[in-house]
């Protein structure tokens, strides 16, 4: 909820990078993890890449350092309400129910203690999980970048090897028929 509004203001309505601009903690199984998306037709991938990252380099120092209690206070208003609303359709109710039971957790009552944890918040858990999450040695991030081959948004192609972190894949076709070993 901090770097939803000012992520899409400062690369959609300031930059003009993309018309999909969105971002949200997401999770899979018991990982949590920022997904930061930008969908455009007007600049290359490795422009879109580097705004993101400069973007997050400044969120400790522009946007968490600066909260004050009653800033802290309107973004946890948010989130629990946005956790206490009613489910529109049954069919939300029962996926997430079936989601707990499908990952052996059990924990029906997930969003009642989501407000609970949500309602105890501080400056200082904020600073600590975004320092965990984007600043600390443990930290590892996952950028995929998708190029068209033509149009202005085309750049170059990826490269087949990088550096340490860096892996770019041209051939998907190929990429299948060798499997995993090939990333090796």
């Amino acid at each position: 909820a901090i770097i939803e509004e000012p992520l899409f203001n400062e690369l959609r309505t300031k930059q003009q990078l993309g018309y999909i601009v969105s971002s949200g903690v997401k999770g899979v199984d018991q990982s949590r993890f920022l997904a930061a998306i930008v969908q455009s037709n007007v600049a290359p991938a490795e422009k879109l890449t580097s705004s993101i990252l400069k973007f997050l380099d400044s969120v400790r120092d522009k946007l968490i350092l600066p909260l004050n209690s009653v800033d802290i206070e309107l973004y946890v208003k948010g989130l629990v309400d946005k956790r206490l609303e009613p489910d529109k359709q049954l069919a939300v109710e029962v996926t997430r129910n079936w989601s707990e039971i499908a990952t052996g957790r059990f924990q029906f009552d997930r969003l009642q203690a989501e407000v609970a944890a949500l309602l105890d918040i501080s400056k200082d858990d904020i600073l600590e999980f975004w320092d965990e999450l984007y600043n600390s040695d443990s930290s590892r991030m996952l950028v995929t970048e998708i190029v068209p081959r033509a149009g202005q948004a085309s750049s170059k192609e990826p490269a087949l090897s990088g550096t340490d972190n860096t892996l770019g894949i041209n051939d998907i076709d190929n990429l299948r028929a060798a499997g995993e070993s090939s990333l090796a």
